[in-house]
């Protein structure tokens, strides 16, 4: 299968995924939706496994500059997130501090557990990854 066939399966899964997560919130049914989601995400992935796709220098070097991109924005985002949220509730400077909004402070608490978590997988993957590619830091 090329790419161009497994984009258009990929296309009907998900109509069809969309249409049985549709039939499932009328009737309530979270059994129904479960079972949709795992069985178009299996079938993607059997169609992907007989997919062979190629990738150029070009596209290999856009994305790993949008990962790039995407790390140096969401890291600082979730993690001034997450102290917008957790400084107030403790200063009482804000309308936070007043006992209204409880789950604010764990939001930010998640927020912040977020962010540690990728900043950590990010340091161990780079930590991997440079050994892997020969970075070890012993040449002079």
């Amino acid at each position: 299968m090329d790419d161009k066939k497994y984009r258009q399966v990929r296309v009907l899964v998900v109509f069809f995924v969309g249409v049985i997560m549709a039939i499932s919130l009328l009737r309530e049914s979270f059994l129904l939706s479960t079972a949709g989601i795992v069985t178009g995400m299996l079938f993607l992935a059997l169609a992907r496994s007989k997919t062979s796709i190629s990738l150029d220098e070009r596209e290999k070097t856009i994305r790993e500059k949008a990962a790039n991109l995407t790390y140096a924005i969401f890291a600082p985002t979730i993690g001034i997130g997450a102290f917008l949220l957790l400084f107030p509730t403790h200063s009482g400077l804000s309308v936070f501090a007043k006992g209204e909004f409880y789950y604010l402070e764990s939001l930010g608490m998640v927020f912040a557990y977020l962010a540690l978590f990728l900043i950590a997988i990010y340091a161990l993957s780079y930590h991997f990854l440079n050994k892997k590619y020969g970075g070890g830091g012993d040449e002079e």
